[in-house]
């Protein structure tokens, strides 16, 4: 059912509040196992930690000025400031891999040997548990709350876990052999991981700010339109949809009987955001354009009783997210999909 959005940026907030206060242990111990370690590979693990921290105030910032009312300058909201900082975190991810990987470059040639390696595996170890459990922790509370900034912080705490899984694999390595390209080495391969992270968010932020269709929840909302839909709803086309942080803003065309007087007319329009909110996780709010049945076949309309019907009922066009989103209406054709 619907859910309000007080509740909603509260429980965001305080998932943030959490991230911050484990990201800010976390990079005390991954910088601890640096300085006892002098590991480069370490040190390019605990400067992700300090991105962490940045996006995470980024993210808190974006939570509430997302959570501000409509205003004039802003008819839709504030909601997409999400995907902006998602957009950030990405940016902050790929530059600390450009720089992780220049450090290790000129580690190459002048390579030193690492010191206390079992304790900056010790450490290490115990901040890839803390990672992974909040990675687990923050995409739970992404998909609860339906949040792009949680789910890529998850996202990003996932691959710094695994980014760690594999630098204290490469420690034990060292430790074993002793070869000194290993550290620069392993070094630059975390660097390439973070980088792809990074090319991720990124691509997903521009994705969301560029209005691309999002065709899961499409196929959500046409589940739901034709599991509930009414004989009088004679067709539905022209489906748009825009996301703006935890809000959905749904346009179409609605075809109702012409001869349908204007009180009833809103009466439908209200019924069909009622539908649309029932099982769509976001907030609804629907812009309609409705229609008259005139140009369309009655030959698809299932208004029963009809006083102006010209031609015998044959089927409904079922809906699908292809002939739904077609600013065209429907009609039986060979290719048509009825039921």
């Amino acid at each position: 059912m619907r859910k309000t959005a007080p509740i909603n940026i509260k429980s965001k907030v305080i998932a943030i509040r959490w991230v911050l206060f484990f990201s800010f242990i976390i990079m005390l111990v991954k910088f601890s196992a640096w300085y006892f370690s002098k590991s480069g590979a370490i040190l390019s693990d605990a400067l992700e930690s300090l991105i962490n921290i940045a996006t995470s105030f980024f993210a808190l910032y974006s939570l509430f000025y997302a959570s501000k009312l409509k205003d004039a300058d802003h008819p839709y909201g504030h909601g997409k400031i999400e995907y902006l900082a998602v957009g950030f975190e990405g940016a902050l991810i790929f530059g600390t891999g450009m720089y992780i990987i220049i450090n290790a470059v000129q580690h190459f040639f002048t390579p030193h040997e690492l010191q206390n390696v079992d304790l900056g595996i010790i450490l290490t170890i115990v901040s890839t548990i803390g990672m992974w459990w909040m990675s687990q922790f923050l995409r739970r509370k992404g998909d609860e709350n339906n949040s792009a900034i949680l789910k890529a912080d998850g996202q990003h705490f996932k691959a710094d876990a695994i980014t760690s899984g594999g630098l204290i694999i490469g420690l034990v390595a060292y430790k074993f052999t002793g070869w000194d390209w290993i550290d620069p080495t392993l070094a630059i391969l975390l660097a390439l991981h973070i980088m792809g992270s990074g090319i991720k968010l990124l691509r997903e932020s521009i994705n969301h700010l560029l209005d691309k269709a999002d065709m899961i929840t499409i196929e959500n909302i046409t589940t739901s339109l034709q599991q509930y839909r009414e004989d009088s709803w004679i067709d539905i086309h022209n489906l748009r949809l825009q996301k703006f942080g935890h809000y959905l803003h749904v346009d179409c065309h609605l075809t109702l009987p012409f001869y349908y007087p204007l009180d009833k007319v809103h009466e439908h329009t209200k019924k069909l955001e009622y539908v649309l909110n029932l099982d769509v996780e976001n907030h609804v709010e629907v812009f309609v354009h409705t229609d008259p049945c005139m140009e369309i076949p009655c030959n698809i309309c299932s208004v029963k009783d009809c006083p102006f019907r010209r031609m015998p009922h044959v089927s409904q066009v079922k809906w699908t997210s292809e002939n739904l989103m077609l600013n065209k209406k429907h009609q039986l054709t060979d290719k048509t999909v009825t039921s």
